[in-house]
């Protein structure tokens, strides 16, 4: 491939502008040359070579990079030239199957762009924009992530092995069967991430807010690190909770869908916000326990006890509550029922908080 110039870059795209065509760079030679805050917005760069270029501030939205090859360049003298991206945007840009090993892409923008398979071992993404980016299968090993906006982004299979995720907005991701091995968590928010089969082992997860996640079929070891409020949940979920002493217990917006909790003590247990969405607590002691504004979509409570509990704001459509024990449980006009339940001499109390 010949080695463009910027200028040779600048004439090809303003050639196809000018015959109202999508500019077409592909597999080009652009090892090297400083496109710095260059609008490359719309152009085809597939298995362009962009090793060691200074892309920094540039305009690569809705560019298609799939295959191009960011990787460090290494020149006649031996340095190694990382390439720059650090700021560019790259919205919605297809980077599909891309080598970006050890590449700059501090605070960069990311967010929606395809970057399946894409190999991003080493990278320096931390603060970056990568909101409902898919990385399914991308290659994360090693890279710098701390305080990174992943919120919504897919990240099932993904390689994270030794990634740094500290203090990382995880927000409702898809983190399915992905490789967290030996990766530091620690501050970050996983809100409603689903982390159903990750890999957990050697994980650092110190005051990362695990609220509502998933943590069904992962895998942690004596080496991963995870507050105590959140190890019970993920016992709880795996291991199961039938007959377990959970008194009093904090579960406040655990994800506790569809475990057995059947029989266990829940007396005055904080279920604040908790998922129960057909979980097993039939026969459980709910005593005085706190579910406000739970989810308790089709659990089944056949023969709990739930004398005192408090449902206000509870979701109970489609719950079993046959034989359940609901005397003195306060309720209110945000508790919903299921459609052919009756409060008729329940002892149930509605009350206006």
């Amino acid at each position: 491939m010949t080695q463009l110039t910027r200028k040779d870059i600048t004439e090809i795209i303003n050639a196809a502008i000018n015959d109202d065509e999508r500019p077409n760079l592909s597999d080009a030679n652009l090892s090297l040359v400083d496109l710095s805050g260059a609008d490359l917005s719309k152009v085809d760069l597939i298995w362009a070579n962009l090793s060691g270029a200074n892309l920094s501030g540039a305009n690569l939205n809705g560019t298609n990079l799939s295959g191009a090859n960011f990787t460090a360049f290494v020149s006649a003298d031996g340095n190694n030239i990382r390439t720059n991206l650090q700021g560019v945007d790259l919205r919605g840009a297809n980077l599909g199957g891309s080598i970006l090993i050890d590449a700059n892409l501090f605070q960069a923008n990311l967010s929606g762009a395809n970057l399946m398979w894409a190999d991003l071992s080493g990278v320096d993404l931390s603060r970056a924009n990568l909101r409902t980016a898919n990385f399914r299968r991308a290659n994360l090993s090693g890279a710098k992530l701390n305080r990174t906006d992943f919120g919504r982004a897919n990240l099932q299979l993904a390689h994270l092995i030794d990634a740094d995720l500290n203090d990382a907005d995880l927000r409702g991701a898809d983190l399915k069967e992905s490789n967290l091995s030996g990766a530091s968590l620690c501050g970050a928010v996983l809100v409603e991430a689903n982390m159903q089969g990750a890999n957990l082992v050697a994980t650092n997860l110190t005051s990362a807010n695990l609220r509502g996640v998933n943590l069904n079929g992962t895998k942690i070891d004596r080496n991963t690190q995870i507050d105590d409020k959140w190890l019970l949940v993920w016992q709880i979920v795996n291991l199961g909770g039938a007959g377990r002493n959970l008194r009093g217990r904090d579960l406040h917006r655990a994800n506790l869908s569809k475990t057995n909790l059947s029989t266990a003590d829940l007396s005055q247990a904080d279920l604040r916000n908790a998922d129960l969405f057909r979980a097993n607590l039939s026969k459980a002691n709910l005593r005085q326990a706190n579910l406000r504004d739970a989810g308790l979509i089709r659990v089944d409570l056949r023969r709990a006890d739930l004398r005192g509990a408090n449902l206000f704001g509870a979701n109970l459509t489609g719950a079993n509550l046959e034989d359940a024990d609901l005397r003195g449980t306060l309720y209110n006009a945000s508790t919903t029922w299921s459609a052919d339940f009756s409060l008729h001499q329940t002892g149930a109390k509605k009350s206006s908080g």
